[in-house]
């Protein structure tokens, strides 16, 4: 239980904001602890929607949030390419931030983001599939607990239609906005590959074709990582089946010398033994989990399950899968070194 009701405050109140496992969904489950008490979009409907439905107020400007003292946390769910000078401003007033994933939509808007909250000593989560779902952060401490031996591969393949609870037209549908699909959606197991490893990524080579034509952006997409332990991740993400069809596949592994662990059902298999993996009664999971580690980071300095450093690793690693996508060849991914 946080020691005091936290004010909020939401930049962008479209669909990560409002969908079935967005963030109000989650919030609504903990009003004691988290109060939403202003919200802002560019959109004045969906602005309105959200003050009607959070019994918050609709902010004139961002500015206003930034500004208000009974808001300590700001939550930042705009498209990736809108977010740094949101991020610099709430960071510069002294908010923590809850910033949704990918941080940036380019390395240099990362950057930004990383210096401007480190400069500010907030804190700041960032929400990835792994941070919010419990039997996934209990899959990286039996690899890391070395049950299965060291960490060889990662994979995870997803075939699927374009997004089906938003328009072809919808800048999560659009490249130059979001990154496409291995930005919007493979990011989530390509932090939770690089959680499991335990290592960082070196090199990546990544091809991708526009094929249908249904959304402005690769439609098809394969994605190879490259760690300095000599590990590796294997990603791909397709956006090729027909709308009308509603079919999707996906699976993964986690894969040791000792043994592996299938994805998405979670089953550990070590020779002939196999079980399932199961969270210890009490970890948290859901949405409103990641709410709640943040708090506890405000007040007990708790460490975050993905922070902004977790953020710019992944976007460096997402920077260097567009170069290959230009020069069509592997190519290094640039570390940022941390003081």
């Amino acid at each position: 239980m946080a020691k005091k009701q936290y004010g909020l405050g939401v930049i962008g109140t479209g669909c990560i904001w409002s969908i079935g496992y967005g963030h109000w969904n989650g919030l609504k489950q903990i009003t004691d602890e988290v109060q939403v008490r202003y919200v802002y979009d560019v959109n004045p409907k969906v602005m309105k929607e959200a003050a009607q439905e959070t019994g918050a107020k609709a902010a004139a400007t961002a500015e206003e949030i930034f500004a208000a003292k009974d808001v300590d946390i700001v939550a930042i769910t705009t498209p990736p390419d809108q977010r740094v000078e949101y991020v610099k401003k709430a960071a510069a007033a002294g908010k923590h931030l809850m910033l949704e994933k990918p941080m940036a939509r380019t390395l240099e808007q990362g950057l930004e983001i990383f210096k401007a909250i480190r400069t500010a000593g907030i804190k700041c989560f960032i929400p990835f599939a792994r941070t919010g779902n419990a039997r996934m952060r209990r899959v990286v401490e039996i690899i890391q607990s070395g049950e299965l031996g060291d960490p060889i591969a990662f994979i995870h393949h997803r075939v699927s239609p374009p997004y089906s609870w938003i328009p072809l037209d919808h800048w999560m549908h659009d490249q130059a906005r979001s990154g496409g699909p291995i930005f919007d959606y493979s990011i989530h197991y390509l932090e939770f590959c690089r959680a499991c490893l335990g290592q960082e990524a070196t090199e990546v080579l990544y091809g991708g074709a526009i094929t249908s034509g249904r959304v402005k952006s690769d439609d098809q997409t394969m994605m190879m990582v490259y760690f300095d332990k000599g590990a590796s991740g294997e990603f791909t993400m397709s956006w090729n089946l027909p709308p009308e069809t509603g079919m999707s596949s996906e699976y993964g592994y986690v894969i040791g010398r000792n043994g592996v662990i299938t994805l998405p059902e979670m089953k550990i298999h070590i020779g002939k033994e196999s079980r399932d993996v199961e969270a210890p009664l009490g970890m948290p999971s859901g949405r409103a989990s990641q709410y709640q580690n943040l708090i506890a980071a405000i007040e007990n300095n708790t460490p975050l399950y993905a922070d902004e450093l977790t953020g710019l690793r992944i976007t460096e690693i997402l920077d260097a899968a567009l170069k290959s996508r230009e020069s069509g060849r592997k190519e290094k991914v640039r570390l940022t070194k941390i003081p």
